[in-house]
């Protein structure tokens, strides 16, 4: 018997739904977040999202669970490359996932100074957060709140910009996983160093070898956490240069070891991966590909 089934208690819910076809390179799924009770996890690196809490509580911290707070109920998160603890006595949350490029379009501000933070939406998408978040509880279903952020989103106007072609280019080879070095990287974009890495922390919150490295990350969480009854020597990047290294950078991202993280009860975060492999083909948000 589960420990759910012997306590009665419902597990918490993640549901993604893509947005609207025009909107894909911009943002790469909706996700709603039903937590019928207490419960804690910790977040992965991800590209910046905006959340809405319509009902409930939510708290995140630093990943020792220390100075946990409640973020704004309309909130920007900027792209991260560390983990949050969060925790919530219960609730119901409803987020938008953007891409660097929906960043760049939507947001617009300059992302490395929004970089690991949480932020008020305020009129970034066109109208306040908060009367946003007051259209999303007045609505139905999820549905109903989904076709409310596809029109909120599809009338905003992308904002101009001369990064936008370098900025879905770094991205690509980004998600390629080829390149792990910043010249390489540079050589193979065609881009002097300096305009890479303007461009990297304007759209994508970091510098190109806080990237790579987040990348890299990434890719093997997503492999690990798929085939934990393998050797993780097995599954780690071919551009680790050992095991060794690989925990090294866990630790730096997770605020723990992978063994102590993995034998984590991970209750939503797990739900997640299955429910965003599952709509959109990668289990971690930093790992999406534009459908």
């Amino acid at each position: 018997m589960t420990d759910q089934a012997a306590t009665g208690r419902k597990a918490p819910e993640v549901r993604f739904y893509l947005p609207a076809v025009p909107l894909r390179p911009l943002v790469t799924s909706y996700y709603v977040v039903d937590a019928p009770g207490p419960l804690v996890d910790f977040t992965h690196p991800e590209w910046g999202n905006i959340r809405f809490c319509l009902f409930g509580d939510m708290r995140f911290g630093d990943a020792d669970g220390q100075n946990m707070t409640p973020p704004p109920d309309a909130m920007i998160f900027g792209p991260s490359d560390r983990t949050r603890r969060f925790d919530s006595n219960g609730g119901l949350t409803i987020g938008v996932g953007l891409t660097p490029l929906g960043w760049l379009s939507l947001i617009g501000s300059d992302a490395s100074k929004a970089a690991n933070a949480i932020l008020p939406l305020s009129a970034e998408l066109g109208e306040p957060g908060p009367a946003i978040r007051d259209r999303l509880i007045a609505a139905a279903d999820d549905a109903a709140r989904v076709a409310i952020l596809d029109a909120i989103l599809t009338a905003r106007v992308p904002r101009p910009s001369h990064y936008h072609d370098a900025a879905v280019r770094v991205q690509e080879a980004l998600l390629s996983g080829v390149v792990d070095d910043v010249a390489d990287l540079a050589e193979a974009l065609g881009m002097e160093q300096r305009t890479l890495h303007r461009v990297c922390r304007s759209v994508f919150g970091f510098s190109p070898v806080r990237l790579l490295r987040r990348q890299r990350f990434l890719r093997t969480l997503a492999r690990v956490r798929d085939a934990l009854d393998q050797p993780l020597g097995q599954l780690i990047d071919p551009h680790y240069y050992d095991q060794a290294h690989f925990n090294r950078d866990f630790k730096a991202y997770m605020g723990m070891t992978p063994l102590a993280y993995f034998k984590s009860p991970r209750e939503l975060m797990r739900r997640a991966a299955e429910g965003r492999r599952a709509l959109l083909g990668a289990p971690v948000q930093g790992l999406h590909v534009s459908r």
